[in-house]
């Protein structure tokens, strides 16, 4: 996912707009700059009704580093989800995920990612819709074009605000490609050229950051409640991280009010792009027990 620069691991979630390092290193990530409203992260617009009302009440236990199961939905048999248990660092330590509906919760014993790799996350967990690699959801109405977004309503319900600030964070991690074709094969590890990355997080961890810089504090989103703290790096494929600027549990909201934002303002997503994949999991650095999903959803239209 996010490290210093894109990194892909064959057969795992590969390269992302992984976090960069901790806010000690690497300076204070540049002053504010034009890309968005800055505001003081207090209020905004009321949200907009969710229409994200997919429900599952499948169960599993996936196990193994790159482990990982299809969601079924109740009453609804062409939709599905995919849980990636995605633990591509090492030393890993036989984490685990037991998967209630969609969402699930992980035990991870005695898993620190070594001071060598400190600023690259042991792995991602999470559940998707889309395709990547061989793993592909139905029903899930993508690749669609951006151009073409009516709505993306979303929740993602965590337990975060019960399980401290450090070393890991909650967070959609959105793909956009350059074209309409699937990410497919066992080398795929970004969007590609031209493609580009754009995160919502539900906090900022104590001992790490967004890649790239910080371009505005406190932005208001449309139709998002809060405010909300974006990073921008214009590396091919570019990453947009927006980071809450008030730790948030659970959000419930429009996805495609964060895509609007990040085409007016030149974050790096593209009407001409496609919207791809939608993940929403945890980035781990070190520990993680505990930690836990109680319902991702997303709805493209």
């Amino acid at each position: 996912m996010r490290l210093l620069s894109l990194f892909v691991v064959l057969g795992t979630l590969g390269a992302s707009c992984l976090t960069k390092d901790p806010v000690t290193e690497g300076g204070t990530g540049g002053a504010p700059g034009t890309g968005g409203k800055l505001g003081t992260g207090g209020s905004s617009a009321s949200p907009t009704t969710v229409d994200c009302t997919d429900t599952s009440t499948f169960t599993n236990f996936v196990s193994g580093q790159y482990g990982g199961t299809q969601i079924t939905l109740d009453g609804n048999s062409g939709k599905t989800y995919f849980m990636h248990a995605n633990w591509w660092g090492s030393p890993f330590n036989s984490q685990t995920e037991d998967v209630s509906g969609l969402g699930f919760s992980m035990t991870n014993p005695n898993n620190t990612v070594p001071t060598s790799t400190a600023n690259n996350p042991l792995g991602f967990p999470s559940i998707f819709i889309g395709q990547y690699q061989a793993k592909k959801t139905t029903g899930s109405n993508l690749p669609k074009a951006v151009s073409a977004l009516t709505s993306v309503p979303t929740i993602f319900s965590t337990n975060v605000d019960t399980m401290g600030n450090t070393s890991y964070n909650a967070t959609y991690d959105v793909w956009f490609t350059a074209s309409s074709a699937p990410l497919s094969g066992s080398s795929v590890g970004s969007p590609g050229t031209d493609g580009a990355y754009l995160m919502v997080w539900q906090f900022m961890p104590s001992d790490k950051r967004p890649r790239g810089t910080l371009k505005a504090n406190g932005s208001v989103i449309t139709g998002v409640k809060g405010g909300w703290d974006v990073w921008y790096d214009s590396t091919n494929p570019p990453c947009v991280s927006y980071v809450s600027s008030n730790k948030t549990a659970t959000l419930e909201f429009d996805l495609n009010n964060f895509i609007q934002d990040a085409i007016q303002n030149s974050y790096g997503v593209k009407a001409s792009q496609y919207l791809s994949i939608i993940f929403a999991g945890f980035e781990v650095w070190t520990g993680g027990d505990g930690l836990k999903i109680n319902k991702f959803c997303a709805n493209v239209k």
